[in-house]
Formats: structure tokens, C-alpha cells, sequence
């Protein structure tokens, strides 16, 4: 009997080599769906169906040069796969399945949100979307019928007639009474969880569900302003926490968390560059501005009473102060810190030398365990010496 040895060629080698890659890709797809989702159950079949859509349609693949372009594009296909997956379990069942977060590593997470596409607009709008889905099953079956066909499934009006028996006339004002029904459930039965979306548009104080991570004694409030866009946050117990000048830092959110979070990121940026480089600009008249440490007596009187910084503008002489404790709460890990420990609450400074430096110790506490994470500022300078976690 002869033996024959095929040669393997340049097409099996890319199909072996993809193949691998989408084995590495696997896991992650598998955590990513579980999240995307809240149904780990359904993950491992949802990631191989993004697994057998991306090699159905793996001519259509044109990153290949990119280091993070198969990644990308997988995650993707994945956030498809698991809208429909979604779409089709609200169509099976009369009650919206409530959104449970899974567990992922924070790192996962920003490589998802940083390569795939911004993952907190994007669960907003799922967020949006349940809340939509809700008030859609409390109106009558037929009016539910033509709002989905209109507005989800983009059918034309003449379709929509032709299918329901309707003419054109009578199916627009039906669509007409179903938008005036939907807006009434959206802002009488469902008040409460519209509210955290700002759909009315009046300026006012809004209740949100986000726990102050100062006091941790109130939830706090967020305030808007449509003559200007300006949104912003405060406790009723203790303090004004965030709020920026420029409103397309958040277009296209409307979740108070998600707003606040880029937010806290953006003073986060301003403030602590300031502190590195002593310059900045005026975010006021967007002009040069001096930069300085201030000490607890040089302070408004509203303010905590705590070493802080000072922006003035050297054209229109505006003053921006930003405290100890919110110098804190802008650092990029204690946002992680926050989002592991929803309930958190500050912890007065406390003065030490590290490494022969007189140094200002900022932490912030978990309320339902043992977690702290310690800051540690350089007293004369408050640039940041050290980030740890117990």
C-alpha cells in the first residue's frame, strides 16, 4: 500500500491560522455575551453563534492589518447576535427580564469599550430600549402592533396598511394616537423610571438611584439646565459633586451614571493636568489661567474645608476650586473602585510622611466591606505619590 503526503497549502494555512485565532477569541466573546446579556447561561451558545456568523462572513473581514481588528470585529458581530438574541426573548415572554451585570475583569471591560465601540452608550441605549419595550406592552395589542411595525421594523406606511387591512389615512392616525398613548404611559405609569432618561423637557431636579460616594447618606440629585445643556450633580446631604461646561462631552447619554461618570473623567483630566504642568486654560473665556495650590482658609466658605486647587482665569478673572475629596473621586481608579463598591464614602485626610515627603492620605471606604483604597497626594504640590487598594 503507497502512503501519500498532501502538501499543505497557502489557503489551509490561513484557514488553520484563523481558526486559532478564533478559538483565542472565544473566552472573551463567552464573558462579553454573559454581560451583554445578563444570561450567562445563554453565553456559550451566543458566542458560538458569533463564531459561525463571523466565518460566514469572513470575506467581508478587512482588518487584517490592525492588531486589534479581529477582536473588533467579532465583538461586533457579537453585540448583533445578542440584540437579536434579546429582541427575540421580549417577543417570547409578557414581562421585560430584569438586567443582571456579570462579573468581568475591569480590564475586559475597557478593552471592550475602548476597541469595540463605547460599551456605556451602548447599554444605555439597551437600557433605553427595556424601558421603551415595557411601556410598548402596556398599550393595546393593536396599537402596539403598528407603532412596532412603523418604528422598529421600518415598514412603509403602504405595507403596514396593505397587512393590517387599513388605508393609509386610517393607519396615520392610528400611529398618530399611539405616539400621544405611548408618550402618556412613558410620563404617568412609567414617571418614575423615565425620569432617570430626562425624556421631559423642563429645567429640574431629578431623584437618581447613585448613592453620594462622599457621604454615602443620600442618593443624589441631578439638575439641567436647557438654556445652557449644563448638567450637573449634588448631594441633599453634603456636597455639589460634578458638573462641566461643555454639554457634547455627553451627547447621546441620558442615564444620570453614565453622565456623571464622563464628567468625573473629564475634571479628572483638567484638574490633575493643572497640577502636573501648572497650565492650563480658563474653561470659562478659554484663555490662559494661573494655577495654584490653596490651603483650607483660602477656600469659599461653601466648600470643604481641605487643601485644594485654585484655576484662575488671567482675562475674565473666573475661579474654579476643586477640593481634596473630589481630586480623589477623579482619579480614574477610584471610578473602578466606586463601580466595585456602589456604596462608598470618604474618609477625612490623614497626614503622614511617605519617603521623607510630608504626604495627605484621601480614602474612600466600601460601606458594605472591609475594601478601602488610599490615595497619597504630596502635600505642597498634591500630585499623586502612590494608589493603593486593601
Amino acid at each position: 500500500m503507497q502512503h501519500y503526503t498532501f502538501a499543505e497549502t497557502p489557503a489551509d494555512t490561513a484557514i488553520t491560522s484563523m481558526e486559532n485565532q478564533f478559538a483565542q477569541e472565544r473566552p472573551r466573546l463567552v464573558r462579553f455575551c454573559a454581560y451583554f446579556t445578563g444570561a450567562p447561561s445563554a453565553a456559550e451558545d451566543l458566542a458560538q453563534e458569533t463564531l459561525l456568523e463571523a466565518w460566514r462572513n469572513l470575506h467581508k473581514f478587512t482588518s487584517h492589518e490592525q492588531p486589534d481588528g479581529l477582536s473588533k470585529w467579532l465583538l461586533a458581530i457579537a453585540r448583533n447576535v445578542c440584540l437579536r438574541w434579546k429582541r427575540a426573548q421580549q417577543r417570547e415572554s409578557a414581562h421585560i427580564a430584569s438586567y443582571a451585570p456579570y462579573a468581568m475583569e475591569d480590564g475586559e471591560l475597557e478593552e471592550v469599550a475602548d476597541h469595540a465601540f463605547d460599551l456605556e452608550v451602548e447599554l444605555e441605549r439597551d437600557e433605553l430600549a427595556r424601558l421603551l419595550d415595557h411601556a410598548l406592552s402596556l398599550l393595546p395589542p393593536e396599537t402596539r402592533s403598528v407603532l412596532i411595525e412603523r418604528y422598529i421594523h421600518e415598514s412603509p406606511h403602504a405595507d403596514i396598511a396593505q397587512r393590517l387591512g387599513l388605508s393609509t389615512d386610517t393607519l396615520e392616525k392610528r400611529l398618530y394616537r399611539g405616539k400621544l398613548a405611548l408618550r402618556r404611559v412613558l410620563l404617568v405609569d412609567l414617571a418614575a423610571e423615565t425620569s432617570s432618561f430626562e425624556l421631559a423637557d423642563q429645567d429640574r431636579d431629578v431623584s437618581t438611584r447613585i448613592w453620594c460616594p462622599m457621604c454615602n447618606r443620600a442618593q443624589l440629585k441631578q439638575y439641567r439646565k436647557l438654556s445652557s445643556g449644563r448638567i450637573g450633580f449634588h448631594c441633599p446631604s453634603c456636597w455639589h459633586i460634578a458638573s462641566y461646561y461643555d454639554h457634547t462631552l455627553w451627547a447621546g447619554l441620558r442615564n444620570p451614571k453614565a453622565i456623571l461618570n464622563r464628567q468625573i473623567e473629564a475634571l479628572g483630566r483638567y484638574y490633575h493636568q493643572a497640577i502636573y504642568t501648572l497650565h492650563t486654560t480658563c474653561y470659562c473665556c478659554q484663555d490662559h489661567a494661573s494655577v495654584r495650590i490653596v490651603q483650607p482658609d483660602e477656600l469659599p466658605p461653601q466648600m470643604h474645608a481641605s487643601t485644594g486647587i485654585c484655576i484662575t482665569g488671567t482675562q475674565c478673572g473666573h475661579q474654579a476650586f476643586n477640593t481634596l475629596p473630589h481630586l480623589t473621586l477623579d482619579i480614574p481608579e477610584t471610578g473602578q473602585f466606586w463601580r466595585k463598591h456602589p456604596r462608598m464614602y470618604w474618609l477625612p485626610a490623614q497626614e503622614i510622611e511617605h519617603g521623607g515627603i510630608p504626604t495627605l492620605v484621601s480614602s474612600f471606604q466600601s460601606a458594605d466591606t472591609a475594601a478601602r483604597l488610599d490615595i497619597l497626594f504630596e502635600r505642597a504640590t498634591l500630585k499623586v505619590l502612590g494608589i493603593y487598594e486593601a
